[in-house]
């Protein structure tokens, strides 16, 4: 019985959480390295998380347990847009005077997440 009332609690979180990202389009995000200097000797080698970022017009939402990162919006090789979004902030706002095809970069320490978007 308390099996059954466990899955039927975890359907209920599965199916609510499916509801803030309804009208919003997972952003396909790419990773490069910015320093290519080899690690430190005793460092951890575990492969690095990609962050699923949702975007609905100009809002974007993370998982709340993602670290700080540099966002910049870049267009036509430029950026554009430069911001730091704190770790555990869940919703953030770009600007609306940013319009058309951008790349979007999230920068934490040497890597870079990198994924394009249209704003309109």
């Amino acid at each position: 019985m308390k099996k059954i009332i466990v899955i039927v609690l975890l359907l209920l979180l599965s199916v609510r959480s499916n509801f803030v990202y309804a009208e919003s389009i997972l952003v396909d995000i790419a990773v490069e390295i910015f320093d290519k200097t080899p690690q430190l000797p005793g460092k951890g080698k575990a492969p690095i998380r990609i962050p699923r970022i949702y975007q609905d017009g100009y809002k974007l939402t993370l998982s709340s347990s993602h670290p700080e990162y540099i966002i910049n919006i870049v267009q036509d090789d430029e950026v554009v847009y430069s911001s730091v979004i704190p770790a555990g902030v869940t919703e953030f706002e770009l600007p609306s005077y940013l319009s058309g095809e951008c790349t979007i970069q999230f920068i934490k320490g040497r890597f870079c997440f990198w994924g394009n978007i249209s704003l309109q």
